[in-house]
């Protein structure tokens, strides 16, 4: 699913040039997780936005999905995000002045895809049914970062990435939202990348890998949580 060999990033530091991801190789089959976790400035979310196509490495090969991406034109860059990237954001991003049901769906209908039953047990299975006409202002942080996984899944993408997905949200919401994500992509059989500072949430992750000095190392997995009893129905 993810082929990355030798990522190389760099950004200016002062009047030089500094790699925050150095000759960086990183392999993901399809239908597994992994969480990424590292100090602030580690180039988590610079990886993150490399996978997602919205920044380019200025060396190596990235391909997600047997596509090449740092050979893509911008619209090429476009159509990959729409059809096989979903994406969970900290600051949730929902559209204000759309109804829970209209957000959730929008991804859907932006590919031409059917809008009925698989939607319907999205939002049954994300607790969100009695909130579907509401606007995401009258939701809770918890509710609207639901409702913003249910978005990320809504066109069944092929990959999943989640930049500090629980970030705003106490520890109580932090678990349940944690669950419903990790949950809800090995039900689907979707692969999915986690940045996060949380051992919490990383421990639901297939695997769990540290990026450090522009490097990533394979950590080692914890317990497993127990995940909610849907994502075997």
């Amino acid at each position: 699913m993810i082929q990355v060999s030798g990522l190389v990033k760099q950004i200016t530091d002062g009047h030089s040039n500094k790699s925050i991801l150095d000759k960086l190789d990183f392999h993901l089959v399809a239908k597994q997780s992994v969480a990424i976790s590292g100090d602030s400035g580690s180039g988590k979310s610079t990886l993150l936005n490399i996978l997602a196509a919205l920044d380019n490495a200025d060396k190596g090969v990235v391909q997600v999905a047997g596509m090449t991406l740092n050979t893509m034109s911008e619209i090429q860059a476009d159509q990959f995000r729409k059809k096989h990237l979903g994406i969970v954001f900290q600051q949730f991003n929902l559209i204000d002045c759309l109804s829970v049901w209209d957000n959730v769906t929008f991804p859907a209908r932006l590919n031409g895809l059917p809008i009925g039953t698989y939607h319907n047990d999205l939002l049954d299975q994300l607790g969100l049914n009695a909130h579907k006409n509401k606007l995401p202002v009258n939701l809770s942080g918890g509710e609207q970062q639901r409702v913003a996984i249910a978005r990320a899944l809504s066109h069944q993408p092929s990959l999943v990435l989640a930049d500090e997905p629980t970030g705003n949200l106490d520890d109580n919401n932090s678990q349940g939202v944690s669950e419903l994500l990790f949950g809800l992509c090995k039900k689907l059989g979707l692969t999915l990348v986690v940045v996060t500072h949380s051992p919490k949430v990383a421990a639901f992750a297939d695997s769990r890998l540290l990026l450090q000095q522009g490097r990533l190392h394979t950590l080692p997995n914890q317990p497993p949580n127990q995940i909610s009893n849907f994502v075997s129905a």
